[in-house]
C-alpha cells in the first residue's frame, strides 16, 4: 500500500472504504473515516470482528479483545479499540478528538498493529503475553515500540510521524507532554526514531 504524506483535505468514498476493509467493523461517528483508512492498510484484518467503542475514562485509546471470544474458533475473535471521549480528561490533548486527521489514522494504525499481533496468539499466548506485559516493563517497551513500526511497515509511516510529532511539539500538547515526556518517549518511539525508520 501507498499512502500520500497527508491524507486531510481529501474527499473520500466512505461506502468504498468499507468494501475494503470487510462489513464486520463498527466505526464510530466522526472517526469513521479516519479508521477506514487505517483499517484498509491491513487486509489481514478484513474478515476479523473489530468495533470502535467511546469510553469515558482509561487509556486514551487501547486495543483489546472480548475475552470470552477467545475461548470460540479464532475466525470468530471479537476485538475492541477502546477510544476516550470524556470531557475534560487529563488526556484531552492527546485524545482521538484533539488530533488532526493524519495523526488519528497513525495512532488508529498502531492499536490495529496490536490486534494483528494478538490475532497470532491462542488463549494461552494470549494469558503468557498479558502477564508479562504487566510484570516486565522492559518487554512492554519493546512491544510498544514495535507495534509503533506496524504503520511503518503497512504503508502508514508518514501518519504515525504525525501523531508522534503533534503530541510532542504541538502547543496544545506542550503541557502535557512536559509532564508526561519521560513515559512517552521510553515506551513510545520520538518522530525522530521513526523518521529515521522511516528513511531506511
Amino acid at each position: 500500500h501507498s499512502f500520500p504524506d497527508t491524507l486531510a483535505h481529501v474527499t473520500y468514498n466512505l461506502d468504498s472504504l468499507k468494501a475494503l476493509i470487510g462489513n464486520n467493523k463498527i466505526l464510530q461517528e466522526g472517526f469513521e473515516t479516519a479508521a477506514a483508512i487505517a483499517l484498509s492498510a491491513y487486509p489481514e484484518l478484513k474478515d476479523i470482528h473489530i468495533e470502535m467503542i467511546l469510553t469515558k475514562d482509561g487509556a486514551p485509546m487501547e486495543a483489546t479483545v472480548s475475552i470470552w471470544s477467545l475461548f470460540g474458533r479464532r475466525k470468530n475473535r471479537r476485538y475492541c479499540i477502546l477510544l476516550n471521549h470524556a470531557q475534560q480528561s487529563h488526556f484531552d490533548p492527546i485524545l482521538l478528538r484533539s488530533l488532526p486527521f493524519d495523526a488519528q489514522v497513525g495512532i488508529l494504525a498502531h492499536e490495529l498493529g496490536h490486534i494483528v499481533y494478538y490475532h497470532e496468539l491462542n488463549i494461552i499466548q494470549f494469558a503468557k503475553w498479558g502477564l508479562k506485559y504487566l510484570r516486565n516493563d522492559e518487554f512492554r517497551v519493546v512491544h510498544e515500540r514495535t507495534t509503533d513500526l506496524m504503520p511503518v511497515y503497512h504503508g502508514l509511516g508518514s501518519q504515525i510521524y504525525q501523531y508522534a510529532y503533534f503530541v510532542r511539539y504541538d502547543p496544545s500538547c506542550r503541557d502535557f507532554y512536559e509532564k508526561g515526556k519521560d513515559f512517552m518517549d521510553r515506551y513510545y518511539m520520538t518522530d525522530k526514531e521513526l523518521w529515521n525508520e522511516i528513511k531506511e
